[in-house]
């Protein structure tokens, strides 16, 4: 278990940490992804007469496993509900940054300075020493 603030209190408080936490066979998103291909595929299917087409039966179940995932993740934030969030408490620490970065992986995304396609590119005006350029070259 990683050794940051939040784990600590959350071991004065008696809670298990993150990796002992019963964690559902199929991630969340990909429970999406599935529910999404059956509806396009097979979602004009008829079960019987009482039940309707199979749309209404997987939209029922996608709607129970929202329930499900947001009791296990909590409810998840929009870009802009966590652009607000940083600016309101003006401060990002790495505790902060090391959270995004686990919600983002649960959520199957990958947060921006974790993306191992992206290379070494670098922040527009800093060199590869990683210290700012200011004036000519």
């Amino acid at each position: 278990v990683p050794g940051t603030a939040a784990n600590a209190e959350r071991a004065i408080e008696g809670d298990a940490p993150e990796e002992e936490k019963p964690m559902p066979e199929v991630p969340p998103p990909d429970f999406i992804n599935c529910c999404k291909a059956v509806l396009l595929n097979f979602g004009n299917l008829n079960i019987d007469d009482e039940q309707g087409d199979l749309s209404v039966k997987i939209k029922q179940i996608a709607s129970e496993a929202e329930v499900v995932a947001t009791r296990i993740y909590g409810k998840g934030m929009s870009t802009r509900e966590q652009q607000d969030r940083a600016w309101k408490e003006q401060t990002t620490s790495i505790f902060d940054l090391e959270t995004l970065e686990i919600e983002a992986e649960r959520r199957g995304e990958t947060a921006p300075w974790a993306n191992p396609d992206a290379g070494d590119e670098l922040f527009p005006g800093f060199g590869p020493d990683g210290k700012m350029s200011i004036g000519g070259s």
